[in-house]
């Protein structure tokens, strides 16, 4: 059986205030230095202890599991603002709060659990014994109010409590957080020692605060993972800017994959791999296995009108290694490519993206709120008795959400309308589609996740080609 090293948190309340949730690995250090040398505790920090935190701050990062939780009412306090003026009358300066509100906390249930692999070295069930006195200390964890306590054990690592998020380190997780280091115990006791001197006759010394953290990614998997992709520009075949209509995406689209599947024969590659994988010819069970070829409409400006200028191609959430190489080669071999019409005419060439601070981002970026730039077709009929049904319409764009990756566990709120979010944008009835798809509703989507995602997002029965396109919403 596989052990891990497992510290768990509990809060004495629902609430809790620091920036970050849930609290870094480096935040959960600081609390358990702080706890084990504050006090009467200070007088029993010995040897063991410092040894099993110096070992803890070279352990790989944790994976954690942390309570899901809801931004609670934000309000304003004043404090002092540690300054005088001209008169040495106090000053004061606002600060805004908004707590964190756990849910479903109660006391005796673990909020944060964190876990490292353990490696099999002599002396570990005696750094775990230290550690789990360190835990033993710890009085908050966040702000001075968030009262918490602690323990450690050796768990096993196939056991995990329910109804906890589920964070894993990952390189290319959509979160970053700093975690412990080598060398961070020393550092912080520099950082206490430099704070109680800080005052002096030459001034004071502002600079107390720690930096020495390491950096790790992590990925919540309750959320859908970053997909890899490619991207590019489109102009005419004499070089002049070209620019397609909005409801022309899946002409757009339906070119750049004929056009991938034209590059790859070239190469010689595997023509069922290609007729599956590439250009989308699946099974009727693996519908959703193969690249997206998705027309980026302008949006974002005052003045955006929705036109077609770019092109994504874009890999499904799971992959295999050997079909990340179709995208490492379209990579290569598609700039400069010409995409044709039907009829063989000359339309654009694929170039590579010059400024990739302009629209791009709407579509790439991490962000919470995702609005359509394209509508969802939705795979049913979210209509009961001839008027349209919210309960329907709101379990037909889960099962989509869900069939495109993004699971019904990371989704907070959707809301739906026939208008469009963006402008340049037009009516969700507007846009052509293919005939295997006229029957079905239409629908511009807002989404909610509980927690940063990051793009691009797609969804709906049309997400290959160009439909059901997200763009992040960052201001709300």
């Amino acid at each position: 059986m596989a052990l891990q090293l497992q510290l768990t948190v509990r809060f004495l309340t629902d609430r809790y205030h620091g920036n970050d949730w849930p609290p870094s690995p480096a935040r959960l250090f600081q609390a358990l230095v702080a706890g084990t040398k504050t006090g009467a505790a200070r007088r029993e920090f010995g040897l063991p202890h410092k040894g099993a935190l110096e070992w803890l701050e070279r352990l790989d990062p944790p994976e954690i599991l942390a309570r899901p939780r809801h931004k609670g009412k934000e309000y304003t306090l004043f404090v002092p603002n540690n300054s005088l003026d001209s008169e040495r009358k106090s000053t004061k300066t606002s600060k805004v709060v908004r707590p964190h509100r756990l849910v479903d906390h109660a006391p005796g249930k673990p909020d944060v659990v964190y876990r490292w692999r353990l490696p099999e070295e002599p002396g570990m069930r005696e750094r775990v014994d230290a550690l789990d006195e360190i835990a033993a200390r710890l009085r908050t964890l966040g702000w001075g109010v968030d009262f918490a306590m602690a323990c450690v054990e050796l768990s096993d690592a196939s056991a995990r409590p329910p109804l906890l998020d589920h964070l894993l380190p990952d390189a290319a997780g959509e979160t970053e957080l700093p975690v412990p280091q080598a060398g961070l115990l020393d550092h912080l006791g520099a950082c206490h020692d430099a704070f109680t001197h800080r005052i002096t006759m030459a001034g004071v010394n502002p600079y107390t605060r720690p930096t020495r953290f390491g950096r790790a990614a992590y990925h919540n998997q309750a959320l859908a993972p970053a997909r890899r992709f490619i991207a590019f520009e489109l102009e005419q075949p004499d070089g002049s800017p070209f620019a397609s209509r909005w409801d022309q995406i899946q002409t757009i689209s339906a070119m750049g994959r004929h056009a991938a599947g034209e590059a790859l024969r070239k190469e010689e590659m595997d023509k069922s791999w290609i007729d599956s994988f590439v250009l989308g010819h699946n099974e009727a069970d693996d519908l959703g296995h193969r690249l997206s070829y998705v027309p980026l409409p302008s949006i974002g400006h005052q003045h955006s009108d929705g036109s077609v200028r770019r092109l994504l191609i874009i890999e499904p959430p799971s992959i295999s290694l050997g079909d990340r190489e179709a995208l490492d080669l379209l990579a290569i071999k598609l700039p400069g490519w010409t995409l044709t019409s039907d009829s063989g005419a000359s339309c654009a060439i694929l170039v590579p993206v010059r400024d990739p601070n302009k629209v791009l981002p709407f579509y790439a970026r991490s962000a919470t709120v995702w609005e359509s730039a394209t509508p969802m077709v939705l795979h049913g009929f979210n209509t009961l008795r001839g008027n349209i049904s919210l309960a329907k319409t709101d379990r037909i764009l889960c099962q989509a959400f869900e069939s495109a990756g993004f699971p019904e566990s990371g989704i907070e709120s959707f809301t739906f309308q026939a208008a469009p979010y963006w402008g340049g944008c037009r009516a969700a009835g507007a846009i052509r589609v293919p005939v295997h798809l006229a029957r079905w509703p239409r629908v511009h989507v807002r989404v909610t996740f509980k927690g940063p995602v990051a793009g691009p997002v797609l969804a709906g029965i049309g997400r290959h080609y160009g439909l059901g396109v997200f763009a992040a919403r960052s201001e709300l």
